[in-house]
């Protein structure tokens, strides 16, 4: 069992046509799943702009998912929906669920087939509004905590996938705490720190991964598990582009 993953976070509407083909040639080569942890767009976290032309550079990438981060969060759930709607690929955020009935803004949760193997995927966004605070009157989006919308995330998706990947914009501090947490997630993709980290722990083990800010480099991850359960992991920082 084995799975090929190119990890992007933070492009901060950095990503130009160049690296987004250099990034498509990679996700090629190398049979990988192209993922990315949230903060792509332009927009500040309370702006909505009439065009994104970073989503356009990861539909030409060939993006297969991506965290909402921050940037992407818009209080009312249509303006949410409009930040992203040039993204052809799943926008995650499993701790943001909207209030009454509707169209959620965003998926929480998905499973992709790549490769012969199943993948389980979800979403954590920072908290952009604290429940309980005056401004939720005004949100038809509510947060729920965090860690248990992970438990949540969880024991809908391991039963039916080979691995469980969390799509984390939550920073690096809250990244080791979910391993903690919750030990089942195979890997941990991280955004919002803006560092450059590779990291493991848990049983299984799990890997944290964090490829820096502006899709400069990418996080080049080959995940394999062996006979006895354990997870073993290969990593790599690549240039992308020029």
């Amino acid at each position: 069992m084995s799975l090929t993953i190119i990890h992007t976070a933070d492009l901060h509407d950095r990503l130009d046509e160049a690296r987004a083909d250099a990034l498509g040639f990679l996700r090629e080569q190398m049979h990988a799943l192209l993922l990315d942890s949230g903060d792509a767009i332009g927009a500040g976290n309370v702006l909505v702009r009439p065009n994104e032309p970073v989503l356009e550079q990861m539909n030409r990438a060939g993006y297969h998912a991506m965290a909402a981060g921050n940037r992407e969060f818009f209080f009312r759930r249509r303006g949410m929906q409009f930040k992203t709607r040039q993204a052809q690929f799943p926008v995650l955020a499993a701790n943001i669920v909207p209030l009454g009935d509707g169209t959620a803004q965003a998926e929480r949760w998905t499973v992709l087939e790549h490769e012969g193997e199943r993948v389980g995927l979800f979403g954590l966004t920072p908290t952009m509004i604290q429940p309980g605070h005056p401004f939720e009157r005004l949100s038809d989006l509510r947060f729920i905590e965090w860690t248990a919308a992970a438990r949540e995330a969880i024991e809908h998706l391991r039963g039916q996938v080979d691995w469980l990947i969390a799509l984390s914009h939550r920073g690096v501090e809250d990244d080791h705490t979910l391993v903690r947490l919750c030990p089942e997630i195979d890997i941990i993709l991280g955004g919002h720190s803006h560092e450059e980290q590779f990291a493991e722990g848990g049983p299984r083990p799990t890997l944290i991964s964090h490829a820096g800010a502006h899709g400069h480099r990418a996080a080049v991850i080959k995940a394999s598990r062996e006979a006895d359960g354990c997870n073993r992991f290969e990593r790599t920082l690549m240039e992308v582009g020029s």
